[in-house]
């Protein structure tokens, strides 16, 4: 490092020993690394590949507005997080932040939620490199579908084999180098910017089908919902809510962040920012693009990838006679981002798994709130996180893995709105008493309600599922979709269970991780004498 940034280096160690955190962790990163990695977490071209077929299938083109909704809400939340960010740019985030801010317990049921939050969607976004690859391959391995074909090995399916192998490189990555995650998500950001924005200018100067109006137009999706069009675009929503999160990444990686006070802040709030740009030029091109609107919103209600089919249908330029196309390139950009996209999200998941362990708030967490003496990264997280995020694949399969990951995003908002609600009662309490570099000053409780507000409502559309007679409109057949039961998909090793319970899998799944968190939380967290020394080296003495 050269003088001033080692200068720089040294007052970011300080900061983090202020805080009861020995500094172990290789401080590399710079601004452009950490945004690349909070933006990758996000990903709009992996969330559009992977979700446009809920908006537009449930709630029709209209669903587009629901983009620029979800965009300032998150964008609310973002304030308050860049403000914890610049308090405290440490591994963990919302853990730390929560666990500092209100009390212990309310971090570390936090922290559980997210952690586990975050390694399903690592396991969904694994599996979508199955289906992009699929999209590449083009077509059946004899009379057997390519992903249901046997692997290489012969032992499993490609699907699967796709899924783990994708795994085992963002694993290695993740454990043996900083660096090399820093330059492959910062090539993965450019080629997704740049491959969104170029390709929605193709489309929207050569591939234009739609009037503007139509992002007006519900194309009838309110008939499936009493005739009311509000519930079905509380429907079409989830095409965004299934992107807009993990910003918080940013923070997270502030110990190996350069100026972590003011650039984790920066990263929190421009990887919103960009993601929510790109997104919307992109969508209104796509939208324009659809040649067939009712083959699309049809494709869509199949849980099929309209926003793939339209983009391959109206881009047949072949590129310099190589026999690809131009929408053909598009899976190949698509999958860059996706496999980042995994990178990013294991990345984070380590770094929470690694936090709570330094704590010793995790079992067997000497071993994985350990650094890597060589490379300066938690590597037993990172393998710890890949062998997690594998299970589901390995059980219930990738489709059932990819299920439980849409209750993962609803454990994602909660973690947000437990985390709002523990800064709000800190700020009732005085805080911030010394103003970090980013801070709201007086605003800062306005913004905490309405990032509560929203927040809630946000998790309330969540947590519905199917069931008319209680909700009425709301509980239609999409929910089956955004809030599937167990008894549709668990299947562990491709075998169904009879007699399993038609519970909703979102509220399930909250309900399984408070009885096994608060059981391991009282037998080996709360109340030990080795947690109140643990406490005093992180600081968690000064709260309630």
């Amino acid at each position: 490092m050269s003088g001033s940034v080692q200068d720089q280096s040294d007052r970011d160690d300080a900061h983090l020993r202020s805080l009861g955190i020995k500094p172990e962790l290789r401080r590399t990163l710079g601004f452009l690394s950490n945004f690349a990695i909070a933006f990758s977490f996000i990903s709009v071209s992996t969330g559009s590949y992977g979700n446009f077929s809920i908006g537009i299938g449930q709630a029709g083109p209209a669903f587009f507005w629901s983009w620029p909704i979800v965009i300032i809400g998150q964008f609310i939340i973002a304030l308050v997080f860049a403000e914890l960010a610049s308090h405290f740019p440490v591994a963990g985030s919302i853990y730390q932040w929560s666990k500092r801010l209100s009390n212990r317990t309310l971090g570390w049921f936090t922290g559980w939620f997210y952690f586990w939050a975050q390694v399903v969607t690592v396991t969904a976004v694994a599996v979508i490199v199955g289906y992009v690859i699929d999209g590449i391959h083009g077509g059946p391995v004899g009379d057997v579908p390519f992903l249901d074909s046997k692997d290489p090995t012969g032992l499993t399916s490609m699907f699967t084999f796709i899924a783990l192998g994708t795994l085992v490189i963002t694993t290695v990555i993740n454990a043996f180098g900083v660096r090399l995650l820093s330059i492959l998500n910062n090539i993965g950001v450019a080629t997704e910017i740049l491959g969104m924005v170029v390709f929605a200018l193709v489309l929207l100067f050569f591939a234009n089908h739609q009037s503007p109006s139509v992002l007006l137009d519900t194309a009838g999706t309110e008939a499936a919902t009493g005739g009311n069009y509000l519930p079905a675009f509380a429907l079409g929503m989830f095409m965004a809510l299934f992107v807009v999160y993990g910003f918080d990444t940013a923070g997270t990686f502030g110990e190996e962040t350069v100026d972590a006070s003011r650039q984790a802040p920066r990263g929190v709030l421009w990887s919103v920012a960009i993601s929510g740009l790109v997104g919307t030029v992109f969508l209104v091109a796509v939208i324009l693009a659809i040649p067939d609107m009712s083959a699309a919103i049809e494709e869509g209600q199949a849980l099929g990838f309209p926003i793939a089919t339209t983009i391959i249908s109206v881009l047949t330029y072949d590129i310099a006679g190589t026999g690809i196309t131009v929408g053909e390139f598009y899976l190949f950009v698509i999958l860059a981002s996706v496999f980042v996209c995994t990178l990013a999200i294991q990345g984070a998941a380590t770094r929470m798994m690694f936090s709570m362990s330094r704590d010793r708030h995790l079992p067997i967490g000497s071993i994985w709130g350990r650094v890597n003496a060589r490379f300066k990264t938690p590597a037993n997280a990172a393998i710890a996180v890949g062998v997690l995020a594998a299970l589901p694949i390995l059980v219930i399969g990738p489709a059932g893995g990819f299920s439980v990951s849409i209750a993962a995003t609803g454990l994602i908002y909660l973690s947000y709105l437990l985390t709002n609600l523990g800064v709000l009662a800190a700020r009732l309490r005085g805080w911030p008493h010394t103003p970090a570099w980013f801070n709201l000053g007086r605003w800062g409780k306005l913004v905490n309600v309405l990032a509560i507000l929203y927040g809630g409502l946000m998790l309330l559309n969540i947590a519905i599922w199917q069931d008319p007679n209680l909700f009425g409109a709301f509980g239609g057949e999409g929910r089956a979709v955004t809030n599937p039961t167990v008894d549709t998909f668990i299947k562990p090793f491709g075998n169904e269970i009879a007699g399993l319970p038609p519970w909703p899998i979102f509220e399930t799944l909250v309900l399984v991780l408070i009885v096994t968190g608060a059981i391991y939380y009282a037998a080996s967290v709360r109340g030990r004498a080795a947690d109140v020394e643990g406490d005093l080296a992180t600081g968690e003495a000064t709260i309630g």
